[in-house]
């Protein structure tokens, strides 16, 4: 009898150990650690033919982008006692905003195209543009964060936010009267 505990101890030592491990690792979240996937990318063999429009002044992208702040004339409650707002990247895996996330970002991939002036020049680049989208979905702003170092790349990302807007409103869960959506347009002519 003394032989058969001696061996029945250790597994149900073993056993006990497993499960604690199994118990533990399973509360880590690993996921802190993983980098977001890249959001966009354009690649373009060939230019689509585009209507020239009458030709305008251009004009510099700081000029252009217009900075998001809380403001009355948008009918949003600036009051600082109900005021919140959160800022998240757009690749962001949160389960809270995936799927509001993956419908701005369809709506934008739909109307996003390699600005033309910019293709015929061989610009390249990765834009980095901050939006702003009140609880209502309305766009508050979009403000350009990391420049491509092309002012055709940097507005046409700017300009493909803008024209995507509005959103839907943001759901009533968040409890938010902002998210700023942090995106990268990444821009690549393919040979």
């Amino acid at each position: 009898m003394d032989s058969k505990k001696a061996i029945l101890w250790p597994v149900i030592a073993s056993i006990f150990i497993h499960v604690t491990l199994l118990a533990v690792t399973g509360m880590i979240d690993l996921r802190d650690n993983i980098k977001p996937v890249e959001i966009f990318s354009v690649s373009i063999k060939e230019p689509e033919p585009e209507e020239k429009p009458a030709p305008k002044k251009e004009i510099k992208t700081k000029e252009k982008i217009k900075l998001a702040q809380p403001s009355k004339e948008k009918g949003v409650s600036v009051n600082d006692d109900d005021w919140r707002e959160e800022t998240i990247d757009l690749g962001s895996l949160d389960i809270k905003y995936v799927s509001y996330l993956a419908k701005i970002k369809n709506k934008i991939i739909h109307i996003w195209k390699y600005p033309q002036k910019a293709y015929e020049r061989n610009e390249e680049g990765n834009v980095v543009v901050k939006m702003s989208v009140d609880a209502d979905g309305n766009l508050a702003g979009a403000t350009l964060i990391s420049s491509s170092g092309y002012a055709q790349l940097d507005d046409g990302a700017v300009s493909v936010v803008r024209a995507a807007a509005p959103f839907e409103p943001l759901p009533e869960i968040y409890n938010l009267s902002r998210l700023n959506i942090i995106a990268s347009f990444h821009y690549k002519i393919m040979d």
